[in-house]
């Protein structure tokens, strides 16, 4: 027949919290709060604010410690002790490592902490064009390129233009033809009105 080492029996809850109704000879547990097997005194930790008397709980003071120990919460006993490299508290180890458990109908209290490590999330792609790409420009309005008199467009990058790029000049040259068109039919019109001013009334009339 199995015999259980009676050091490495688990604590008794009840007993940890002054409720048990069996004496320490005839519960099942143990009633030896002993660092391998009774979580630390979370008040003390706390600058030493436990205010309990006979406080079961042992007060030791130790360094920051991450993780859940899986032998002191499954089996409620971890032989390490003090010298644990892990919390010894009576949490579910698999849900405070992984956020899930798989254990159906678990016992151990599943506990969601705030600083539990979060997958990055996933960065998702944008289907939207970059509209500051250097290949993108923009055509001075007004301008025409198939006139030889008007300045030719100019293609500003988006991401070099400036307020006033926009601006529409309403000055324009006029052309060496044009002008010299304009100048031949002034002086026709000049010839026309000396000829009016030069004849008479009697001009052409025999006397």
């Amino acid at each position: 027949m199995y015999q259980h080492d009676p050091a490495k029996i688990a604590i008794c809850w009840s007993f940890l919290h002054g409720n048990c109704s069996n004496a320490a000879e005839t519960c099942n547990l143990s009633h030896d709060p002993t660092p391998e097997r009774t979580p630390l005194c979370v008040h003390f930790a706390n600058n030493g604010r436990c205010t309990r008397e006979n406080c079961p709980f042992p007060h030791v003071r130790v360094g920051q410690r991450h993780g859940v120990c899986r032998d002191f919460a499954v089996l409620g006993y971890c032989a390490k002790g003090l010298d644990c490299e892990m919390q010894h508290v009576r949490e579910c180890p698999d849900f405070a490592e992984r956020g899930t458990c798989s254990t159906k109908g678990c016992k151990l209290p599943h506990v969601i902490r705030a600083n539990r490590n979060r997958k990055p999330p996933v960065p998702t792609s944008s289907l939207a064009p970059d509209i500051t790409a250097d290949t993108s420009s923009t055509v001075i309005p007004g301008s025409d390129a198939s006139s030889d008199n008007v300045s030719s467009s100019q293609y500003v990058p988006v991401k070099d233009a400036r307020l006033g790029d926009e601006y529409i000049s309403l000055m324009f040259n006029e052309s060496e033809e044009e002008s010299d068109d304009d100048d031949n039919e002034d002086d026709d019109e000049e010839e026309d009105s000396g000829e009016e001013e030069g004849s008479s009334p009697n001009d052409g009339v025999d006397t």
